[in-house]
């Protein structure tokens, strides 16, 4: 099927679906299904329980014993795991957890790739959403190589440099207070858009559009300024710093940039500096709650802090080119009453 024929396909006609999902065996499983978990567990001296518990924290449903789930590649990664765990490098626990990360990072990012893929066809070739996707069922072999490797690349890279800040925390702070509950200080914050819930109902099919350029400008404006998206939660984000100079950056300059842009709606942010702990990619704790309920009240287009971080502010911990105003106390649900702060630029 050719460009050409799909970009002349009308709206109300669309062409036969291609069978091309047994020519991505090959390429995307090594092979053909033929082993089944009884088989994997043989090869490999285990138990089927455990080829299921592998396979259902992979992310996939378990399997009756002797149904033709796996391929040989599924034998190897199954194989070189279950070495590890039984080595004691690592123990079932985190076993889990680690293969539920790949499995969620990998469910994300194939779903990601392919809505790209198809938005791309979309716009590039003019085509239906519906001609857009058989487009992508044919031609993701050829992509399938590329995208392997920027991922695996942006991985490295993003690992090493994780390490890298570790390497850095851990050398400035020595043991940790036994008395802290959280090991972690973050500067973080939330940024959202405002009546986006009333404004969704009636923008129809333009919301996508919002939505992309809503965190198109978040992950651009975080990250210059040296921050990191933790994620997107449709018409927010929460995004963190390491220390509190840098988070005070990223959150003026991301209000900054959403604020001049006419076509996003206008936002609101918190700022606090706390302790956290990290779980699964994301960070919990009383400071990210207490940052969920000062966003829900923060005046459109400003930024709110709490006492303690307004207090840092104010010292100076964060630089000179800050400034803090008292905003009325108010009573958080789940946190309690709170005496709120502006947060802003100085600008004399």
């Amino acid at each position: 099927m050719t460009d050409t024929h799909l970009t002349l396909v009308s709206s109300n006609e669309h062409p036969q679906v291609p069978n091309t999902i047994s020519n991505y065996e090959e390429c995307l499983l090594g092979g053909p299904v033929t082993l089944s978990a009884q088989d994997l567990a043989e090869c490999t001296s285990t138990t089927v329980e455990m080829v299921n518990d592998f396979w259902s924290a992979m992310g996939f449903r378990t399997v009756t014993a002797d149904e033709l789930a796996f391929t040989l590649r599924d034998l190897e990664a199954y194989e070189r795991w279950s070495a590890l765990v039984a080595s004691g490098d690592i123990d079932e626990a985190t076993s889990r957890s680690l293969l539920r990360a790949h499995s969620h990072l990998a469910d994300r990012l194939g779903l990601w790739q392919v809505e790209a893929l198809v938005e791309d066809a979309m716009r590039r070739h003019g085509l239906d959403d519906t001609t857009a996707r058989i487009y992508v069922l044919d031609h993701m072999r050829e992509r399938v190589e590329i995208l392997q490797e920027a991922f695996t690349h942006a991985w490295q890279r993003q690992l090493e440099a994780l390490l890298t800040r570790t390497f850095n925390e851990v050398s400035r702070r020595g043991h940790v207070d036994a008395k802290k509950r959280f090991p972690l200080t973050r500067s973080l914050g939330f940024v959202d858009m405002v009546s986006y819930t009333s404004t969704s109902t009636i923008l129809g099919g333009r919301l996508p559009d919002l939505i992309g350029r809503f965190e198109d400008a978040c992950r651009f404006a975080v990250t210059e300024a040296g921050g990191r998206v933790v994620k997107m939660i449709g018409d927010a984000v929460l995004f963190i710093a390491d220390d509190l100079e840098t988070g005070l950056e990223v959150v003026t300059s991301l209000i900054d940039r959403l604020q001049a842009d006419d076509e996003i709606l206008p936002v609101r942010a918190s700022f606090v500096r706390g302790d956290v702990f990290s779980r699964s990619g994301d960070v919990f704790g009383p400071t990210v709650n207490l940052a969920a309920r000062l966003v829900g009240i923060a005046p459109e287009g400003k930024i709110l802090t709490d006492a303690s971080t307004a207090a840092a502010i104010g010292a100076g911990k964060g630089g000179a080119g800050y400034m803090v105003d008292e905003f009325p106390p108010a009573e958080l649900r789940g946190v309690g009453t709170v005496l709120p702060y502006l947060v802003s630029r100085r600008f004399d």
